[in-house]
């Protein structure tokens, strides 16, 4: 008996340095760092120049593979009526700039731009507000 408890107590201690360690393959987390236009911010808008025909949508992003580019309208549970408005691919692995110039298809726009960051299995997100003045 006092032999069994002293090869499991061995076999389960030799195995305690592994427990601890990294793992040298991680998957690092997409970051998305600035999003921005040509048009400025009031507060938490950008407010675009009615009749504005396009707009460039910039991205900063480390980690990241390919931006999604989603139109939500504004109000309470709207992520149904989402519209994907386009993507952005990196180019090369130090790649970390992308954008997106959009053909605006609206008459208007009280919107929210949704970004998705998407890295090798992990995605971030952040919002800005789109309003036409």
């Amino acid at each position: 008996m006092i032999l069994k408890l002293f090869l499991a107590v061995n076999i389960l201690t030799a195995h305690l340095p592994f427990i601890n360690q990294e793992s040298p393959i991680t998957t690092p987390t997409p970051s998305i760092k600035r999003i921005y236009t040509d048009y400025p911010k009031d507060g938490i808008w950008v407010l675009i120049p009615k009749g504005t025909k396009q707009i460039t949508f910039y991205v900063e992003a480390e980690n990241t593979e390919t931006v999604l580019f989603w139109l939500i309208p504004t109000g309470t549970q709207t992520w149904t009526e989402r519209k994907l408005i386009g993507y952005d691919i990196r180019e090369n692995p130090t790649d970390s700039n992308f954008s997106l110039t959009w053909a605006i298809d609206k008459p208007y726009l009280h919107d929210h731009l949704h970004v998705q960051a998407l890295g090798d299995e992990i995605l971030e997100q952040d919002i800005i507000n789109l309003s036409m003045e």
